[in-house]
């Protein structure tokens, strides 16, 4: 097999084997993962393998995975070693070699019969409802347990899983799963990710739909990364595996790759709710600042155009319900800040704060925000977002896991006659059952003290600072502030009715000329004073470019 490929012939090949070899069930053996969505990888990344038996199995048996190359020869083998009930016994797993555990599930990472745990050849997992085999591709070869059985002995591994197209075969040996195979193609080479947090689960949905709309599609990472395992409240991480296969996914540097590498990186990253400690963050965006990748023209940022996924509130003015359904869009290339939308409200708001269970809060919502109208006292957030800067990184205690030292944090807003606004930190985002999510480079910021600006037409200069107080370029913006005084309340005319004197009626008089011209004074003032009432000019904040 040719280890040097052009990309399109990678993709060729690798459709036409899946096409030839569909991923089918054998009886009680079937390849869930690599799912059929997922069977495209990153250069010398390790998967699992694995299964779920239609029903539970009695009596499963021994489960052997091989992994040959377009020649047919088998590169990899990874077998099991049941006990008498056809499962994996705990005793061969030594789960004090994974960091992270909860639920009892076992890891096939840490399966050390026969042959101990550096043995690379019998990682297979075998249990009542389902298989899981490790299948190890070389990105984590300095883990300790780099080598396989298929030249007939125990030997290192001498050829990673570089580009090109390979067969996965699942045979049943013995038990309930005797005489069955089930085979699947994938294919190593180059991905383009669609990342992003998948909290909430809507956020989830939207990195899929756009990936899934994409032409041709983009990756998601659903399958489960070797090394982080999980079904139902049970699980298990063993962070220096998983991180290291996810981190390679969005930006392979690994040396002896053929097709697969920084300068051939492409991810679309969607900025929304990215946590302090997520792995979006520390492992994913990680990997393009580490590489970079921040600025380069096969890196895209997304948001949400209105800077949330939906939102709903109280029309101020009406009184009704009102909603908004956030779109996808791409982050302009020319600026790092972007404006989402307005909210202007008579209740009490919080700094950097938007909560998106709180549904009847009364306000008026521009989701341009081209054109917003206030007037003195109303408190005013804008909400936005902004692209990552370059930065440093520091090591978050396990492998490709990364803390970005850098990013903005400051932004100032300034005019003659208004003065300066300074706002710091990131946007809070509260969701249900209280949950509060830092969300990095989102902000929310609230000008709470209006009623204090005079009335008039201003020009807002806007910059934005890192954390050393460095002026971070492309995020100057100007805003125009058009601030109207409320309107006056109408003065109208108070009438007062004299009692008559209790006396003889006298004879019905038309009423004197005095009183008649009193009257008509009174109305021609009134009409004059409504008919001057006028509403004030609009008061716009126009989001501009700054030449």
């Amino acid at each position: 097999m040719s280890l040097i490929k052009p990309v399109w012939t990678v993709i060729i090949l690798f459709i036409s084997v899946s096409l030839a070899i569909p991923a089918v069930t054998a009886g009680n053996l079937t390849i869930t993962e690599p799912s059929v969505n997922e069977a495209a990888f990153a250069e010398m990344r390790d998967f699992y393998v694995y299964g779920v038996f239609p029903e539970l199995l009695e009596h499963p048996g021994n489960i052997r995975v091989l992994l040959k190359d377009d020649s047919g020869v088998v590169l990899r083998t990874v077998m099991s070693s049941v006990n008498e009930t056809g499962v994996t016994p705990e005793s061969s797993v030594e789960m004090s070699l994974v960091p992270e555990k909860w639920g009892g599930l076992l890891a096939p990472d840490a399966i050390t019969t026969p042959g101990g745990v550096t043995n690379g050849s019998n990682k297979l997992l075998v249990t009542h409802t389902y298989y899981l085999a490790l299948v190890q591709g070389g990105v984590t070869r300095g883990m300790g347990s780099y080598t396989d059985v298929s030249g007939g002995t125990l030997e290192p591994i001498t050829r990673d899983l570089t580009a090109g197209t390979y067969t996965l075969v699942v045979e049943g040996l013995d038990g309930d799963v005797a005489g069955e195979r089930v085979e699947k193609g994938i294919a190593f080479g180059t991905t383009h990710a669609s990342l992003g947090t998948f909290r909430p689960e809507v956020n989830k949905q939207n990195v899929i739909n756009w990936a899934e709309n994409r032409t041709p599609p983009l990756r998601v990472y659903l399958d489960w990364f070797p090394g982080y395992f999980r079904i139902g409240d049970a699980g298990y991480e063993i962070p220096d595996r998983w991180q290291a296969n996810n981190a390679i996914e969005v930006a392979n540097n690994l040396p002896g790759t053929a097709i697969d590498t920084i300068a051939a990186a492409e991810n679309d990253c969607l900025i929304y709710n990215i946590g302090n400690t997520s792995a979006t963050l520390q492992v994913e965006l990680a990997a393009i600042l580490a590489n970079g990748l921040l600025d380069a023209d096969h890196t895209a940022f997304t948001h949400y155009d209105i800077g949330e996924p939906s939102m709903a509130w109280m029309d101020r003015a009406t009184g009704t319900a009102a909603s908004a359904t956030g779109k996808m869009v791409a982050h302009p290339p020319e600026t790092r800040v972007v404006y989402t939308r307005a909210e202007i409200t008579d209740e009490p708001v919080r700094e950097n704060y938007f909560s998106t269970v709180v549904n009847d809060s009364r306000k008026t919502v521009d989701t341009t925000p081209v054109q917003v109208t206030i007037v003195q006292g109303e408190n005013l957030t804008f909400y936005g977002v902004t692209r990552p800067i370059a930065t440093t990184l520091t090591g978050a205690g396990s492998a490709y896991r990364y803390i970005p030292d850098d990013q903005i944090v400051t932004y100032v807003y300034e005019s003659e006659t208004l003065g300066r606004f300074t706002f710091t930190g990131c946007l809070v985002r509260e969701f249900e059952g209280g949950y509060l999510g830092s969300a990095n480079y989102e902000f929310g910021h609230a000008f709470t003290k209006t009623a204090a600006m005079p009335a008039g037409t201003w020009l807002l200069a806007v910059s934005a600072y890192n954390t050393t107080g460095a002026l971070v370029e492309k995020t100057n913006r100007t805003i125009e502030l058009q601030v109207a005084a409320p309107s006056p309340a109408p003065d109208l005319p108070t009438v007062v009715a004299a009692a008559a004197p209790a006396s003889t009626p006298a004879a019905a008089e038309a009423p004197g000329f005095g009183v008649v011209l009193v009257l008509v004074g009174l109305l021609v003032v009134v009409g004059v004073r409504r008919g001057g009432w006028s509403s004030p000019a609009p008061f716009v904040f126009n989001s501009l470019e700054s030449a």
